[in-house]
């Protein structure tokens, strides 16, 4: 199956010429790029939470509406709460973060030791590597403000490289529509 898009040249410089100035943001001001985006998340369940209620309310059906109540309590409860307390969420989602990045370098180091007893050669890369990573798990726990602002500086990096070539691209485009 053939899936084709039709954008417009003026569309696609545009929208890399808006990825350019987000990837400037973010690159130039990490911390409140990313208590920003926190916030964003935060209204978003908010209002989400909201709409779950006012379908809790609204439906005919006992099962939805009471999913649907449960949900939107919990929406509205969690949303309240990063709205409330950014920073917090911000450090507590780079710690679960760091753990997940250390447990996943054991399991490696687990696996290229295995690999090292059965006289398989490059183990000793897979070793390092899984050292790398659970020496990386480890740092993002001990500083997540600042593993935090490291992504965002790098996601403000890629928009940029993405704008640029969005905006190469579009100014390459022929002055009609083209399928893609």
């Amino acid at each position: 199956m053939e899936i084709k898009f039709t954008r417009s040249k003026l569309g696609t410089i545009l929208s890399g010429v808006v990825m350019v100035i987000l990837g400037f943001i973010m690159f130039s001001n990490p911390g409140q790029a990313t208590l920003t985006i926190t916030l964003t998340i935060g209204w978003v369940l908010v209002i989400m939470g909201v709409a779950s209620l006012i379908g809790a309310f609204t439906q005919r059906n006992a099962i939805l509406s009471s999913t649907d109540l449960y949900f939107g309590i919990l929406e509205l409860l969690f949303g309240f709460l990063i709205v409330n307390w950014p920073g917090f969420f911000v450090a507590w989602i780079f710690i679960l973060l760091g753990v997940f990045v250390m447990v996943a370098g054991i399991n490696s180091l687990l696996g290229a030791n295995a690999l090292r007893v059965l006289g398989v050669s490059g183990s000793s890369a897979a070793m390092a590597g899984a050292v790398l990573a659970v020496v990386l798990g480890i740092m993002v726990m001990l500083s997540p403000f600042a593993m935090a602002g490291m992504t965002m500086v790098l996601c403000g990096v890629a928009l940029v490289y993405a704008g640029i070539v969005r905006i190469v691209d579009g100014v390459r485009m022929p002055k009609d529509n083209k399928t893609v």
